[in-house]
């Protein structure tokens, strides 16, 4: 199949993104990223992507905002969403995925590609190393 997996990438840490979308794009998925939720809203509604990843605490729009500004979009609704925040007391809202930022990629690389559908196999940075 030939079809590349579009990826939104929301967060206002620049190294984070660079680690992410290196991880992401090595795996085969199209990435873009945004630096807050103002602009991550403004990339979901023109990109469309096949999964969005947004960190929580960011400037001009934060991702529980975020994430209801997309939820209540009829385009957006049903878009896989990740909620990332080094906060691990976090609550995600209800039906949202919340992923703890602990340095552990493997464990973000999977939540990808199962939200994406592809389950827990699927292509892993060994493979593409």
């Amino acid at each position: 199949m030939n079809f590349q997996s579009r990826v939104l990438l929301i967060d206002d840490d620049a190294d984070l993104l660079d680690i992410y979308t290196w991880a992401l794009e090595e795996l085969g998925y199209a990435v873009t990223v945004a630096h807050d939720g103002q602009e991550g809203l403004e990339q979901a509604l023109v990109l469309r992507p096949d999964l969005i990843i947004t960190d929580v605490c960011m400037p001009r729009m934060t991702g529980l905002e975020l994430c209801h500004r997309l939820r209540a979009d009829e385009r957006l609704r049903n878009t896989p969403l990740i909620l990332h925040s080094s906060e691990h007391a976090m609550l995600a809202p209800r039906g949202e995925v919340f992923l703890p930022k602990e340095g552990d990629l493997s464990r973000f690389l999977a939540q990808v590609r199962r939200s994406l559908g592809g389950g827990r196999d699927g292509p892993s940075l060994a493979s593409v190393a």
